[in-house]
């Protein structure tokens, strides 16, 4: 039987830089204190606390560290659901607010239309809380909602 391999973690204090840059443009977020960002693979952004991080820089980590962010894209972030939840509260630009229905619809894994005129990426909110990501373009917002987390119909 064969092992998965490890997932090696990369420490780079100039794409840290260029992520939390990218994050700010994007979505009106600064830099987190007591956090840091770690490159997993080529696109995988991960979260990790700064008392953590210590830790891992002295000891040889065998797996993923910190929390699944999002993917780094050439000039754009893709939050994951649980990225958006964390960086919503503090986002001033790139957030989409929804109603009740369209929450319904969008949590299933359906796109649906809006009358906002944004486009990309965009963090999605039902006025209470923070929902996820999901791609907005020409008035449709598509779900990234993946399989697993959508709820039973």
């Amino acid at each position: 039987m064969k092992s998965k391999p490890t997932v090696s973690l990369i420490i780079d204090d100039e794409w840290e830089k260029s992520v939390w840059g990218l994050l700010h443009n994007q979505y009106g977020v600064s830099q987190f204190s007591g956090y840091r960002l770690l490159r997993s693979g080529r696109k995988r952004i991960r979260i990790i606390s700064e008392a953590a991080f210590k830790l891992i820089t002295q000891v040889p980590c065998a797996g993923p560290a910190g929390l699944y962010f999002g993917e780094y894209r050439p000039h754009v972030i893709r939050p994951s659901m649980d990225g958006a939840q964390l960086i919503g509260p503090y986002a001033t630009k790139g957030v989409i607010t929804i109603t009740k229905e369209q929450t319904k619809n969008w949590l299933q894994g359906q796109s649906i239309e809006t009358a906002d005129e944004q486009r990309g990426y965009v963090i999605v909110s039902d006025g209470h809380r923070f929902l996820g990501c999901g791609s907005l373009s020409k008035g449709i917002l598509l779900s990234f909602v993946p399989k697993v987390r959508r709820p039973n119909k």
